[in-house]
């Protein structure tokens, strides 16, 4: 017992076998059908509130409440006597219904010599869908549990209909889910706008059985009739296409359904346009529904029907097909317009934007892009041609082997730095040693002639000694000399460019045989291919600048010698050499180097320094696609 409420178990109040109740002669065979036919829940309750208190004796009054399963509110849907007065429940019989709600079972107050009031939960699949308020003659508690049997036996009469109303919408709601599948399929297959307008009219017409139904596109302020249901050609300067013209916009300009003759509880509207209509066709039934896309009116339909008004489910129904199809039909509408149309559509609307208050981003680059535009197109910059380089000494010098002979010895090898002087290898001199020691015993024995000539006084003989004792000297200078060749010396300071003999010693060689390559080490030159594009922009005494892939952090200045014109391809690409001189006395510097090498060729413009290699590229394609 709570403040004066007691709760009733499910074993106390149902355990007890209630006695069988035969039908009272009152009930009729009416009551029953409205309670099996019932199609408004506000019928089915009052056939059975009506029933249900008819059946038990006890029962002074009673009230069917429901709701949204678990969220409410719980409104009263019908009541037992009809003739009670007001809408709202008394204080303590709204607690009782309270109390019963949260604890989910049957709440009395009262009883014995008091009246009995009693709510009894509505409890289908475990949601509270509302609840049976009772207040009965005073009951021992025998009573009270036959009464709330009795409740639990209608009860299920009450979650019988509400199955079958849940299973109706579900039906219907499935039925409309695929008429709108089927509108939206058939419209995004049509080839264009009209053809989509003429087979919405159609499936409309014959989905509602309309006598006709038209669409119309709303554009410039005003509707225009684009196709009317089983109609191939529109004659919009008729009466009948001037009035639904008007008719539409009507609608749209008030953004609502217009329907004529207007219900009883609809808002008030205008509907002046429609009313004209009407009367043209003796006072038919006129619906109008606005075509929405993206919160803007694009058309409309007008349905016209005879005779049966549209009820609101059709109302919803060709809202909700409006609501789908209208983005599709204002896209195919405006594909349908030539391309000159669009476009200028299309720079309208931008250039609504950019005069708007909004859009900053579409304003910004748009500004962005103008002072890139006039940049490109006004302004100058130094233009400069690219090519690959390599370093190269500016003399290179042979070192040839003087005479046959073989290696003895070598002391360098390319890339060495060597200074003046340095003895790059050396050959094998013992012949020329040896040849040296026989001149000069010959010569010994050319000086004793000599002197035995002298002594004899012997003119002729002295002459002939003196000749062949200057005949010795001089085989012994040039044995000398070619000693002295043996050693191959470096004539200046530079790199040993080629040559390595560290796998060749005791190798033999032949005079004027290369046996290294030398270059000096402050004087290079710089060898460029210049790709054949570029090569009418490039003359002699042009500066530019070398950057080696060796040191990239920092560049050489250059000067440009002379031009060949004798092509030759590079690693893909047919170009010309441009030679050129850079003054470096960097250490680092070694020939053989390569890099990138940027000549200047002049200021150009901007748009032409970006874009040439494509617009020469497109004049010699088109040029050779030309007959």
């Amino acid at each position: 017992m709570l403040a004066g409420v007691t709760f009733l178990s499910e074993t106390q109040a149902f355990g007890e076998t209630s006695r069988d109740l035969s039908p009272d002669t009152w009930i009729e065979t009416d009551v029953w059908r409205s309670l099996a036919q019932a199609e408004r829940i506000e019928d089915f309750g009052r056939a059975w509130i009506g029933l249900l208190s008819r059946a038990h004796d006890s029962i002074l009054r009673s009230a069917l409440l429901l709701g949204a399963p678990e969220r409410g509110p719980f409104e009263l849907v019908a009541r037992f006597p009809e003739a009670a007065d007001g809408d709202s429940l008394p204080a303590d019989v709204a607690t009782v219904l309270d109390l019963a709600s949260r604890r989910r079972r049957p709440a009395i107050e009262g009883g014995g010599e008091l009246p009995a009031r009693i709510a009894y939960p509505l409890l289908f699949g475990e949601l509270l869908h509302g609840a049976i308020l009772i207040e009965a003659r005073p009951l021992d508690p025998a009573g009270i549990r036959q009464l709330i049997r009795h409740l639990q036996w209608s009860a299920a009469g009450v979650e019988a209909f509400l199955s079958r109303s849940a299973t109706k919408q579900n039906s219907t709601s499935a039925d409309v889910a695929r008429f709108l599948i089927g509108v939206v399929d058939a419209l995004a297959a049509a080839q264009g706008g009209v053809d989509a307008a003429r087979l919405l009219s159609n499936l409309i017409a014959r989905r509602l059985e309309c006598d006709s139904t038209a669409v119309g596109r709303y554009h410039g302020k005003r509707s225009r009739l684009i196709a009317l249901s089983q109609t191939a050609a529109i004659d919009r300067r008729s009466t009948l296409a001037r009035a639904l013209e008007a008719a539409q916009d009507e609608a749209i300009d008030q953004g609502s359904a217009v329907l004529v003759p207007p219900p009883a509880t609809s808002s008030p509207l205008l509907t002046r346009a429609h009313q004209s209509l009407s009367k043209q066709f003796d006072g038919a039934h006129i619906l109008t529904i606005p075509l929405v896309a993206d919160n803007e009116a694009v058309g409309a339909i007008t349905l016209r029907r005879g005779g049966r008004a549209f009820t609101q489910d059709e109302i919803v129904l060709v809202d909700a097909v409006g609501a789908a199809v209208g983005s599709l039909l204002d896209e195919k509408w405006r594909l349908d317009r030539s391309l000159p149309a669009l476009a200028a559509e299309r720079a309208g609307a931008v250039l609504g934007k950019l005069m708007g208050p909004r859009h900053l981003m579409l304003k910004l680059t748009t500004a962005v892009s103008i002072a890139a535009a006039l940049y490109l197109a006004f302004g100058t910059s130094d233009y400069r041609v690219r090519a690959k380089a390599q370093v190269q000494g500016e003399i290179r010098r042979l070192v040839a082997a003087p005479f046959d002979g073989y290696i003895r010895a070598q002391f360098a090898r390319a890339g060495d730095v060597v200074p003046e002087g340095f003895v790059l290898a050396e050959l094998q001199d013992n012949d020329l040693v040896l040849e040296r020691l026989r001149q000069i015993s010959k010569k010994r024995q050319y000086q004793l002639e000599l002197d035995k000539a002298l002594a004899k006084r012997d003119l002729a003989e002295t002459n002939i000694a003196r000749a062949q004792i200057e005949q010795a000297d001089a085989e012994i200078d040039l044995s000398d000399q070619m000693i002295a060749r043996a050693q191959l010396k470096a004539p200046f300071a530079a790199v040993v460019v080629s040559g390595d003999l560290s796998q060749s010693v005791g190798k033999p060689v032949s005079r004027g045989d290369v046996v290294f390559e030398i270059a000096p080490l402050d004087r290079y030159r710089v060898t460029a291919v210049v790709p054949e594009a570029e090569i009418r922009l490039v003359t002699p005494g042009q500066s530019g600048e070398l950057l080696l892939s060796a040191l990239p952090d920092r560049t050489f200045p250059m000067v440009i010698g002379s031009v060949t014109r004798v092509a030759q391809a590079s690693e893909g690409v047919n170009g010309f050499e441009a030679i050129g001189s850079v003054d470096s006395k960097d250490p680092s510097v070694r020939p053989g180097m390569e890099g990138v090498v940027k000549i200047e060729a002049g200021r150009r413009n901007v748009a032409w320094i970006w874009f040439h290699p494509l617009v020469d590229w497109l004049r010699i394609k088109i040029w050779a696609l030309i007959p």
